[in-house]
């Protein structure tokens, strides 16, 4: 009798020992995920690394691992177990989205952008980490990104930030709209049409002032459809236009110089914004308002086209060109300072900006009119 119960007692013993030390990773994180969810911290935390002690290339527990360190709060661990689930799935949005909170609750606002935007690079379609990103850029005092992500937060559909927008009496839509380039061809054919493109670039060549938007668009757009066009195109002349705009009193003679060599480079660069405006400086040095004035529209219809595709912040409102020279004139205007460049897949030029006042990081473009042109057999 007393051994029969013995017996009994060694079996319940040896079974129970079976559940409590599993074989595979996964079962550890199971009981890890039990004791995360009691709020038993150090427990968790010891059965994930049992877990990665069977498979030290095991994602979830990493990831879990990064969980319990932030709720202890140990943050320095915490970001080292997300950083180690990153290296072994770069995939997962969550992770980069756990680390950008870590370094925004350390105050390390710019790792905290880093990581927030990797994040977003894979789940774009985020609102509250979009709203979140922004908050981060306003506590870093660039209320420049900060209301341009507080923006695409509530374009996807963010509660706090739409009532933001509304609290102020500001609209969340943006209204650009890209280029339909067949639908510009058959405008500019049309001979019936306002935009036949004869009439609408003698327009643009005399500077005319009444061009709408959408008549610049079909100008600048227009012009890939001329046979004179090419994305490659760049005047040979300009060194010696730098050499008098950089002496210090240029005399009447090479002011003349100026305006007819740019004149030469306009044939080749019909849009150049840089071109026209350094034509402006000789022009006002020669007292000549009317060709000053001509060439001031010429500038804004330009920047009309360009503006209504998009804003140039983020890829989604790249703004698309023609020629790549017309991002550097953008830059150029706006008076940004020029870092590195990087193409992008799917037709994007990024163009870094140097430091600035407003606080603007890169700007976008699309070039995939461009690149057709360039590759064109």
């Amino acid at each position: 009798m007393n051994v029969t119960r013995v017996f009994l007692f060694t079996v319940v013993l040896f079974t129970t020992t079976i559940h409590i030390f599993p074989q595979t990773a996964e079962e550890w994180k199971k009981l890890g995920n039990v004791e995360l969810d009691s709020a038993n911290l150090n427990k968790a935390i010891e059965y994930y690394q049992k877990a990665i002690e069977v498979d030290s290339n095991y994602f979830d527990a990493y990831f879990n691992l990064g969980i319990a360190f932030t709720h202890l709060p140990d943050f320095e661990k915490a970001i080292k177990y997300f950083s180690k689930a990153v290296t072994k799935n770069d995939t997962v949005a969550g992770t980069y989205f756990m680390l950008g909170n870590i370094y925004a609750q350390k105050l390390d606002f710019d790792n905290a952008i880093k990581v927030l935007k990797q994040g977003l690079l894979i789940k774009p379609d985020s609102p509250q980490e979009t709203y979140y990103l922004g908050s981060i850029y306003n506590e870093k005092g660039n209320y420049f990104y900060a209301n341009l992500y507080a923006k695409k937060a509530a374009q996807l559909g963010d509660s706090i930030a739409q009532q933001m927008f509304i609290d102020n009496n500001l609209s969340w839509e943006d209204s650009f709209e890209k280029p339909n380039y067949d639908q510009i061809q058959a405008n500019i054919g049309n001979k019936q049409s306002n935009f036949y493109y004869q009439k609408l670039w003698d327009r643009y060549l005399r500077g005319d002032s009444t061009l709408t938007v959408d008549e610049a668009r079909h100008i600048y757009y227009g012009y890939v459809f001329n046979k004179d066009y090419s994305s490659l195109s760049s005047a040979k002349n300009t060194k010696e236009v730098y050499a008098i705009l950089n002496k210090e009193e240029p005399s009447q003679k090479e002011w003349e110089e100026v305006i007819s060599l740019l004149n030469t480079a306009l044939q080749v660069e019909p849009f150049s914004c840089r071109y026209l405006y350094y034509q402006n400086i000789a022009y006002n040095a020669l007292k000549n308002d009317k060709d000053a004035a001509k060439n001031h529209h010429k500038i804004q219809c330009v920047l009309n086209a360009l503006t209504s595709t998009g804003d140039a912040f983020t890829k989604e409102t790249a703004i698309h060109v023609i020629a790549v020279p017309t991002e550097y004139d953008y830059l150029f205007l706006l008076n940004l300072p020029r870092g590195d460049q990087a193409l992008v897949n799917g037709g994007f030029d990024v163009l870094y900006i140097g430091e600035n006042q407003e606080g603007i990081e890169e700007m976008w473009f699309d070039v995939n009119q461009s690149l057709n042109n360039m590759f064109k057999k």
